[in-house]
């Protein structure tokens, strides 16, 4: 139940028994507390799909994996829960960890549970498009503090182009809640904020390392089970019984749940997702420490060979100082804690770092391009990435690229940078969409008036057009008709983005 309309309630019963100035007055503080907080709309670009949504549980090597499952599925005009088991208490357990601290003391746990009746167009269960022959799959690491929810926007705009959007919830302590099928759940990790985190303490930066290690080793778990059902899927000697049982190494460590699903229909649907999956095209995605997880991810392998999961990363404001330091030279850091604000250019004769090999693209805030953070890195990997030929994916020895590779190059823009005009570092996830205006403006989530709505449109435009552009999407959205007759979109072009950096561009600000 939405706490505005509780007035409301209490002034009806006021009302009923002739206390008339008591119960308008009731009413009218109800109005203006539905104006004030209103419901959040949270939905993203349209697409050729509808999207199916499911909340899994399952344990791999050992280890339990939890999450949510955004997908296209067949037509429907269904809407589902935003908030994954509303009974684990998560909208409490955000004002207690992730509101800013100066505010924490004054707010009653209960402010935020009208997000329990927030809805997204999306059915839960519903079956796989019969049209979408060919998944790609986009992993999505969440920031500190957040959920799997907190990027849904992105992922419904993703699986409505015809992507299995995989919602990760991490175990590290560095999720709100991460809450199980069974009703269990693990709490934020507050401890780590006493090695000093303003400013942050060697100390303090070498723990949310150690959590960015485990998060990757989470996101390769995730990987695993997707390789397990799309193999057990391929498998004629397989039953669909047995793949429920058996997709990881054993029965009894790997079996997969789904919330509210029966076990025939969680049959079906993992059958069906196995035989679609094209894990050849998987892109690995996060958001601020997600970003972190993300590039680290993929800087995993002492190699990066285009073609081999991931084959593209996106990083919106990653933060890059939690990236480990056994992968720092490969991601192309070489900073301890400062935002990226010392690092200097990249010189002619060093070494190309091998995540310039990767397609990426890195998606910035305005109040983040604004301070100066990792501009200098995120310019040294872009000058980089144009020294690489786009068809084998080495690096030119020369740093020249033929005439026609930089045509492929402008073509499909394999690697890019730009900032979303007007936002804040969390209006590029969902916290922005859920929260009103004017607290938006004060919190600096939104700059110069700028509306959550139009800001997350700019987020998932770039960012789905950016896939589509690799060719990791097959299908387009409303942004440009273009994108259904299989052309590039000029990035450039897309309104609301500002400082654009493409491959091979110089490297000096």
């Amino acid at each position: 139940m939405r706490w505005q309309l509780l007035p409301a309630y209490a002034g009806s019963v006021a009302l009923v028994i002739g206390l008339w100035s008591v119960g308008v007055a009731l009413i009218l503080l109800a109005i203006a507390l539905l104006i004030t907080a209103p419901l959040p709309v949270i939905r993203g670009l349209l697409g050729k799909y509808s999207v199916g949504v499911v909340d899994f549980e399952a344990e791999v090597d050992g280890a339990k994996v939890i999450g949510r499952w955004l997908y296209p599925s067949q037509p429907h005009q269904s809407s589902a829960l935003y908030v994954a088991l509303p009974r684990a208490g998560l909208t409490a357990a955000f004002v207690g960890t992730a509101t800013p601290p100066a505010l924490r003391r004054f707010l009653p746990r209960w402010v935020l549970s009208h997000w329990n009746c927030v809805a997204i167009p999306a059915k839960r269960g519903a079956a796989l498009a019969k049209s979408c022959e060919s998944m790609p799959v986009v992993l999505f690491s969440h920031g500190l503090t957040g959920t799997r929810e907190v990027s849904q926007s992105l992922g419904l705009t993703l699986a409505a182009a015809g992507a299995l959007v995989v919602l990760v919830e991490h175990t590290d302590g560095s999720s709100t809640l991460a809450r199980s099928l069974d009703g269990s759940s693990l709490p934020f990790d507050h401890s780590l904020y006493d090695l000093g985190k303003d400013p942050p303490t060697k100390e303090y930066v070498a723990a949310r390392r150690e959590q960015t290690e485990r998060r990757t080793a989470e996101l390769r778990r995730h990987l695993t089970l997707l390789r397990r059902i799309h193999g057990v899927a391929h498998s004629r000697a397989e039953t669909q019984r047995s793949l429920v049982s058996t997709i990881g190494a054993s029965p009894s460590s790997s079996s997969v749940r789904l919330d509210g699903i029966p076990a025939a229909d969680t049959a079906s649907l993992l059958t069906a997702l196995g035989e679609r999956l094209d894990l050849s095209r998987s892109v690995v995605a996060g958001h601020s420490f997600g970003g972190a997880s993300a590039l680290t991810f993929a800087c995993e392998e002492e190699e990066l060979p285009v073609g081999k999961p991931p084959i593209a990363v996106v990083a919106l404001d990653p933060m890059v100082d939690w990236v480990p330091e056994r992968v720092m030279a490969r991601a192309g850091y070489g900073e301890h804690g400062s935002y990226g604000l010392q690092q200097p250019p990249l010189q002619r004769y060093e070494k190309t770092p091998p995540l310039a090999e990767v397609p990426l693209l890195l998606v910035w805030s305005e109040e983040w391009q604004r301070l100066g953070y990792f501009r200098q890195w995120s310019a040294n990997l872009l000058e980089r990435a144009g020294r690489v030929d786009p068809d084998s994916g080495s690096v030119s020895p020369t740093g020249k690229v033929s005439p026609a590779g930089r045509a492929q190059w402008l073509k499909r823009d394999r690697s890019h940078a730009c900032v979303v005009v007007g936002s804040g570092h969390q209006a590029l996830c969902d916290v922005a969409l859920l929260l009103p205006g004017r607290l938006n403006a004060l919190l600096k989530n939104s700059l110069g008036g700028a509306r959550s709505s139009e800001l997350a449109s700019r987020v998932n435009a770039v960012v789905l057009g950016w896939l589509r552009n690799q060719g990791l999407l097959l299908e387009g959205g409303e942004t440009a008709s273009t994108w259904y007759r299989g052309e590039s979109l000029p990035l450039t072009r897309l309104p609301g983005l500002m400082r654009h950096r493409s491959a091979g561009t110089d490297a000096r600000y």
